[in-house]
């Protein structure tokens, strides 16, 4: 669905501005119509993950409620559902607990989802997990994915969607990094980035389609991930754990021409990358922050950093922002639990 909404405090200020810097006549009819579909957003799209179904997590909804958002896409771990020894007992369980949990407003927007280890079944789960199948039957059953849907007879829970708001065509697609992913190298938290170029973490099948995504017309794109493609300065999960497929993907992204955000979840902080006007904004986690002590004793001892990280990153529970203007501005927002605006950036159509 699309909305178009006026921000009147920010109105107000613009006017002010340019009557003192311009000294425009306030009864110009025009002056106050431009101001007004200059600020309208077309679009507003919600999103975050790492949401545990035992945690309390309505602060943070009602905040993101604030925001009238149009969309919201759910980036992975959006139960924690895992054991283990793989067994979906727990995961069913969580399932159940989460639908109870969620927000019923939601049912009012469009939501997206892919999923990552905890609601996957296996922490840092990926190809060989022997009940991937069957997990993927209950992600699709708790995200009501209609059985007409290619998720639905196909393997792994890869999307593309297109959004059209009059006339500017936006690509909305969700990536798999679990159900074809090879097995990781080295240790939890210290994963090594591997040699062996036969490694995948799309697979061929869904290498072929997001190819095949990405040609077709759009003036956007919005690329979920679930694991950070951008940030390669940790030890943890991330596409540069597979340095040719991480290779392959921004080359890919390039050679589109078109404007184009990465969205990701996973780390349990927050933070937004800017390369080469790529942008990636990860925002995580909706309500199981890593506890105070932990990101003190990290941020003590090895702060982590990164060449493409813009300013720091953020702790604290959080969600992201991304608002698309009439005037083709497209506004990229961190904002913590009490909408406080922890980092943005911007960038134009």
């Amino acid at each position: 669905m699309s909305k178009t909404r006026a921000d009147h405090p920010r109105i107000a200020s613009i006017i002010l501005k340019k009557i003192i810097m311009n000294k425009l006549n306030l009864l110009s009819p025009l002056l106050f119509l431009s101001l007004f579909i200059n600020s309208e957003d077309l679009f507003i799209l919600g999103l975050g993950s790492c949401i545990d179904q035992d945690a309390d997590q309505e602060k943070i909804w009602s905040s993101i409620k604030k925001e009238k958002i149009d969309e919201f896409f759910f980036l992975g771990d959006n139960v924690y559902g895992d054991s283990k020894d793989g067994n979906l007992i727990k995961m069913r369980s969580a399932y159940k607990t989460q639908t109870k949990s969620l927000p019923t407003w939601l049912d009012e927007v469009s939501i997206n989802a892919i999923w990552d280890d905890h609601d996957y079944g296996v922490n840092d789960g990926g190809s060989d997990y022997p009940k991937k199948d069957e997990a993927q039957e209950l992600f699709l059953d708790f995200w009501n994915i209609s059985e007409t849907d290619p998720r639905s007879t196909r393997e792994g829970i890869y999307f593309s969607k297109e959004v059209d708001l009059n006339g500017i065509k936006i690509k909305v697609i969700g990536l798999d990094t679990r159900y074809f992913r090879s097995p990781l190298e080295g240790d939890k938290r210290n994963r090594t980035a591997t040699k062996d170029k036969r490694k995948t973490i799309l697979g061929k099948v869904q290498w072929k389609w997001l190819e095949n995504e990405l040609s077709k017309e759009a003036d956007m794109i919005i690329l979920a991930s679930s694991i950070q493609v951008i940030a390669n300065n940790h030890g943890f999960e991330k596409w540069g754990n597979f340095p040719h497929e991480r290779t392959r993907l921004l080359e890919l992204l390039n050679q589109t021409k078109k404007t184009v955000i990465i969205v990701s979840g996973d780390r349990h902080k927050a933070g937004i990358y800017n390369m080469d006007n790529l942008i990636e904004i990860t925002s995580s986690s909706l309500n199981r922050p890593l506890p105070k002590w932990l990101a003190t004793l990290w941020d003590s001892t090895k702060k982590e950093t990164d060449e493409f990280l813009l300013g720091e990153m953020f702790y604290q529970t959080n969600y992201g922002i991304i608002k698309l203007s009439k005037d083709k501005k497209i506004t990229i927002q961190l904002k913590d639990e009490d909408a406080n605006i922890l980092n943005e950036t911007f960038l134009y159509l």
